[in-house]
């Protein structure tokens, strides 16, 4: 039996789109009972800074008092009483924050340290 042109590029394709719908259900699932995903934004624009801290729980059991430090600054800090598994927060940080780093500490032992990201301006778009 002799396999024609287009019915390889069909049998190619439902096997490539078989292997990106697995890894995408393998990455969605967590292994860990606890993991905590922090990304710090810093967006410097012409008048203001835009910012923000965005929190995720990426484990399978909730994270409580979680406490949120800007800076190293114990004088600029929020507290969370829990996050879901799977859950995304999405925090401003206070006035007076010179968003360097942001410190993120659970009642389970996580502890992540980050350093506030800055996008890339490309020319042309809005706010470069």
């Amino acid at each position: 039996m002799k396999i024609k042109k287009l019915e390889l590029l069909l049998i190619c394709s439902v096997v490539v789109v078989t292997i990106v719908v697995l890894y995408n259900v393998l990455i969605s699932v967590p292994f860990k009972d606890y993991s905590l995903e922090v990304d710090a934004l810093r967006d410097p624009e012409s008048l203001l800074v835009n910012s923000r801290v965005v929190l995720k729980n990426n484990g399978k059991l909730p994270l409580n008092d979680i406490v949120v430090i800007y800076d190293n600054n114990r004088d600029i800090i929020e507290n969370l009483q829990t996050i879901k598994p799977g859950q995304t927060i999405i925090l401003s940080p206070p006035q007076g924050a010179s968003l360097n780093s942001v410190k993120v500490v659970t009642a389970e032992g996580i502890s992540v340290d980050k350093q506030f990201r800055s996008p890339i301006k490309m020319p042309g778009m809005i706010g470069s």
